[in-house]
């Protein structure tokens, strides 16, 4: 069975009986998972306390050769290390590791003009034989979005855009995006499926803009390789399940358009 990829919203992390319940879901699964976390709130916090201004620049924060460290710092170590702890704590084999380890997101600059932004990175390529070795093991690898160059030096990769590079690369069954919504928003209500034709509905009328809008179009790129693409957020004890199963929940299905 291909393996599933689920990304999670740094803004789950801190809900209540939120890490208990994915740690029985992950159990129920048979097929194997890689879990990719953001960090939003943890990244801000420690640029804070550093004195540095959260600043973004087309949707991507912008981070330098001295910000990158700070980066790395909350996602590899702190958000990291914490859900890994967590996981394995309630009965998951779980091992963190970032996207340098095995050099498993390989990154380059993304090309901005902003100087204070030449540390944001692309993904030029997956190389997945780190998370193979883990799955062999019977691991569940937890990635923090850092990618590396051929240089060494470390790159902040946006979160959304290394999971649909990693679950394109591995063909993976499915790619479930858990944020703080349950899915895209539609006059209020969640639209279980979205075509690229309504996605350019919604552009035409202003219902989906700013940072939705790259997030979807590279949705639709990616499910020429994976197999299906969810987006909700938590919603109890065997969230996971029944958005595989489509029951029961609440979400949004990315669909290729209907021939």
């Amino acid at each position: 069975m291909k393996p599933i990829v689920i990304k999670l919203g740094g803004h789950l992390l801190d809900r209540e009986n939120f890490l208990g319940e994915f740690a029985q879901d992950i159990q129920r699964l048979t097929a194997k998972v890689a879990v990719l976390h953001g960090g939003g709130p943890a990244i801000r916090r420690l640029f804070d306390a550093f004195g540095e201004e959260s600043r973004f620049v087309n949707g991507l924060r912008a981070t330098n050769e001295f910000t990158v460290s700070l980066v790395e710092m909350a996602l590899s170590g702190q958000v990291n290390k914490m859900l890994t702890r967590s996981l394995g704590s309630l009965g998951v084999p779980a091992v963190g590791i970032s996207g340098a380890d095995g050099k498993l997101i390989c990154a380059e600059p993304i090309g901005m003009a902003d100087r204070d932004s030449n540390r944001v990175g692309k993904v030029r390529e997956i190389s997945p034989d780190l998370l193979q070795t883990l799955w062999a093991g019977g691991w569940v690898p937890v990635i923090s979005p850092v990618g590396v160059d051929a240089h060494g030096r470390a790159f902040n990769i946006n979160a959304d855009s290394a999971a649909y590079a990693l679950a394109s690369a591995i063909s993976a069954r499915a790619l479930i995006f858990l944020s703080d919504v349950p899915g895209i928003l539609w006059d209020g209500r969640v639209v279980p499926e979205l075509t690229p034709a309504r996605l350019q509905e919604g552009l035409e009328q202003g219902i989906i803009h700013s940072g939705m809008i790259p997030k979807l179009e590279k949705g639709f790129q990616a499910l020429r390789q994976v197999g299906r693409i969810l987006i909700s957020t938590w919603q109890g004890p065997r969230t996971l399940i029944r958005l595989l199963e489509r029951k029961d929940i609440l979400f949004t299905e990315l669909e290729k358009e209907k021939a």
